[in-house]
């Protein structure tokens, strides 16, 4: 067994923050548990606060149906083009300014669009807030393994519910706060609250972190860190003085097949997301619902969501195999889906209902595969920003296509339509994730 002497020995190569085997049981974990809930609110409503109010804002601004997937798009796009960054913030700053950095774009992107009277603003703005949101997405990952190695799951489902808690909220005030307001514009801008709260909760994780340092001639050093673990070796137990060529490989995430099938996933099961929360209320609009009853749909989706965001993560805990939680949570959105594209008016509340619980827990119980894939907080941040740079701008440009196919239609059966069928794809590809070749592979 190595010393003590040994074991706080000091690296002089410092990815991250102390990991997660130590730092989650530390005095400011359940602070830390509780600013990463108020933070992880701001993942998804400065998205979905939109589609309610995109009736009147194509009213007022003559968007057609392309140009509303433009807008709808542009927050998926910026969520893959933007998500590298978190990565490289992280090997410089440290996940815990990087998301704090995040909010910042965030925040600014939400006051930009303010000015939403002009189209240039408004979209502007959506393009700011959609480069925060990916950061913040992208950077949540490494801030779970780096702190709570040892319960990712469970901490992955509180920041999921968080997700769905801003996800639901924003969709269900926004029409009442636009009608409150006589206006859509400052509508959109109450997202800031959120954002400054989560700014102000996450503050004193910043203070306690420790600082980040680099010694360039040594990028992959494995020897021991204060901790008494390597980058590379950061959710495992230590093992008995390693040679340094006995440490885990670190592959990039782009020669990994499991990485692929991830971002694979990620394409299916964004498109799906989105594709709800883009075109569910503008679909029952034309079939006559009013606007705010079809923003409460939407919200039913967000609620439902943060239950399967809880419980979901909390089983992948105590499944070595993920593939059979994959199956069932994607099954039930391909049945959800097939409702919603060939029997829409059939029971619409309890459709929206399960896809909220299968597509609101398939995207977190993803994120438990990108901590438990990565063999350190660092690996798992080069994984989150790959598989989200594949899979978030190809879901974007389908938003377009829709919006497209609904033009040329004058209706949504035929988008639902193709979600549908690629909920089938996405319940393929999860069969793909064997534990067994998932850290070397």
């Amino acid at each position: 067994m190595p010393s003590a002497r040994a074991r706080m020995r000091r690296d002089p190569v410092v990815a991250e923050s102390a990991p997660g085997r130590r730092t989650g049981r530390a005095p400011g974990a359940v602070l830390t548990l509780v600013a990463l809930f108020l933070i992880a609110i701001n993942l998804r409503g400065a998205i979905t606060d939109v589609p309610p109010l995109l009736t009147s804002i194509r009213d007022d601004l003559g968007l057609s149906g392309a140009a509303a997937g433009v807008l709808t798009a542009i927050p998926v796009v910026s969520m893959g083009v933007f998500a590298p960054l978190a990565h490289r913030g992280a090997a410089r700053y440290g996940y815990e300014r990087t998301v704090a950095a995040s909010v910042v774009v965030l925040l600014v992107g939400v006051l930009i669009r303010l000015g939403g009277a002009s189209v240039v603003l408004l979209f502007l703005g959506t393009l700011v807030a959609g480069a925060g949101i990916a950061v913040l997405g992208a950077a949540l990952p490494g801030v779970v393994k780096t702190h709570f190695a040892e319960h990712a799951g469970a901490v992955t489902g509180l920041y999921s519910a968080a997700v769905g808690v801003g996800a639901a909220g924003a969709s269900a005030l926004a029409v009442p706060l636009s009608d409150g307001f006589g206006s859509w514009q400052l509508s959109l801008g109450v997202v800031a609250v959120p954002a400054v709260l989560g700014l102000l909760a996450w503050l004193p994780v910043i203070r306690r972190a420790k600082p980040v340092r680099t010694d360039p001639s040594r990028t992959r050093s494995t020897g021991p860190s204060r901790a008494g673990t390597t980058d590379a070796t950061a959710a495992r137990p230590t093992p008995p003085t390693p040679a340094p060529a006995a440490a885990a490989p670190d592959t990039s995430p782009w020669r990994r097949p499991v990485a692929w099938i991830l971002a694979v996933f990620l394409v299916m099961q964004t498109s799906a997301y989105y594709g709800v929360v883009g075109w569910v209320p503008a679909a029952y609009e034309e079939q006559g619902w009013s606007a705010e009853r079809a923003g409460l749909l939407l919200s039913v989706f967000g609620l439902t969501g943060i239950v399967s965001g809880l419980v979901i993560p909390l089983l992948a805990d105590r499944f070595t195999d993920p593939r059979p939680l994959f199956a069932v949570t994607v099954a039930g959105a391909v049945v959800g889906m097939g409702l919603l594209a060939f029997a829409p008016n059939l029971a619409p509340w309890p459709t929206i209902a399960l896809l909220g619980l299968t597509l609101g827990g398939a995207f977190p119980l993803m994120l438990v595969m990108l901590v438990r894939f990565a063999p350190s907080p660092a690996a798992a941040g080069r994984l989150s920003a790959m598989t989200f740079l594949i899979g978030y701008p190809i879901a974007a440009v389908l938003q377009i296509v829709f919006g497209t196919i609904h033009d040329a239609t004058g209706e949504y059966t035929a988008v639902f339509g193709v979600l549908f069928a690629m909920t089938l794809v996405e319940l393929a590809v999860c069969l793909g994730l064997n534990p067994k070749h998932a850290r070397h592979s």
